[in-house]
């Protein structure tokens, strides 16, 4: 049966082959796309790390912060693609004129902005920190050490650093955005007016999403390991996490607007603000149905559940994946 050490093992050398395969492609930003799955391959190097922490001797170079570092550092510049993106393809070329060159303006500002960033991006990936996480890494890769806890079968102790994720995600007070508790029941009032709801509790909602992601991150190191029924709610969890993302772009434009041209996009723009808010309330209606769903005791219990398979019933193969042996039945007398 695969121990700890080996699924940490191929964690980090999957990441650090994805994060080495789209470096070339961030530092001549021929392609935006290359600046995202590097963005994500850091990501989920950081996720490993700390979730096998207990179980490895890394060097001093390689830490959590130092990923959290280089990944935050491209972190502006994928997210002012997405956003000029978003206002070329799907609010540009439905607005009057006059909003179009509006609009315009505030493009050329983010693409100003996104040149900055990615200067300081391209500095830090060229620096020796960035160069020390990497060598130590390979280095780490090439003579492995770890600590006791790496020789433990992988499914045994999975539950034991997943389940606390899972508590954490469902005490989440993004859950309890605009709910009435009344008693063991609760009700979701409805809401007409969106955007002021959203300016005042879209943080929460964003931080929520944060947590979804790396819950998801987490759970997808040991999907190998669980039914279909885990690697559905994997799937389950970044569709939510891209619903609240979408929810969390109005609120970002609107700011952006304000800031970068010192416009109140209602009154500057009222086709964009309108559409903007049309497509708002879609994604909060969506929204409530999922939030309704996670809410329910049921739900909850079943999403644990998850997480509790007997270990015993888990084959492992050396190539990582893994069936469900059958549950031995009792032997009538």
């Amino acid at each position: 049966m695969a121990t700890l050490g080996h699924f940490a093992y191929e964690a980090l050398s999957k990441y650090l082959r994805k994060i080495s395969k789209y470096e070339p492609g961030v530092i001549r930003d021929r392609d935006p796309e290359a600046i995202h799955q590097m963005r994500v391959g850091l990501r989920r190097l950081r996720t490993a790390l700390e979730v096998f922490a207990p179980a490895l001797t890394l060097p001093k170079g390689v830490t959590p912060k130092r990923v959290r570092d280089v990944a935050g550092c491209l972190s502006p510049v994928r997210d002012l693609d997405v956003m000029t993106a978003e206002l070329k393809d799907h609010y540009y070329p439905h607005l009057p004129k006059a909003e179009q060159q509006q609009l315009a303006k505030l493009i050329k500002k983010l693409d100003k902005q996104r040149e900055e960033h990615l200067h300081k991006s391209l500095q830090l990936l060229r620096g020796d920190r960035y160069r020390k996480l990497q060598q130590g890494l390979q280095e780490w890769l090439a003579q492995p050490l770890y600590q006791p806890l790496a020789t433990m079968p992988v499914a045994a102790i999975a539950p034991d650093l997943l389940l606390p994720l899972i508590g954490q995600l469902l005490l989440h007070s993004g859950w309890q955005v605009e709910v009435a508790w009344q008693g063991e029941d609760y009700i979701l009032p409805e809401k007409k007016n969106i955007s002021p709801l959203l300016n005042h509790c879209g943080d929460l909602l964003h931080e929520l999403r944060k947590q979804i992601k790396r819950v998801r991150y987490q759970m997808e190191l040991f999907t190998p390991l669980y039914s279909p029924n885990y690697a559905e709610q994997v799937t389950e969890f970044s569709q939510l996490q891209d619903l609240l993302g979408n929810l969390h772009d109005g609120v970002v434009l609107n700011t952006f607007f304000m800031k970068q041209l010192g416009l109140n996009l209602t009154k500057a723009s009222p086709v964009l603000a309108q559409l903007i808010e049309q497509q708002q309330t879609q994604q909060w209606q969506d929204w409530r149905g999922v939030q309704a769903d996670y809410l329910h005791p049921s739900r909850r219990h079943q999403l644990r559940q998850l997480f509790l398979q007997d270990p015993e019933q888990i084959v492992v193969s050396t190539n990582g994946h893994a069936t469900l042996e059958p549950t031995p039945q009792p032997i009538n007398p």
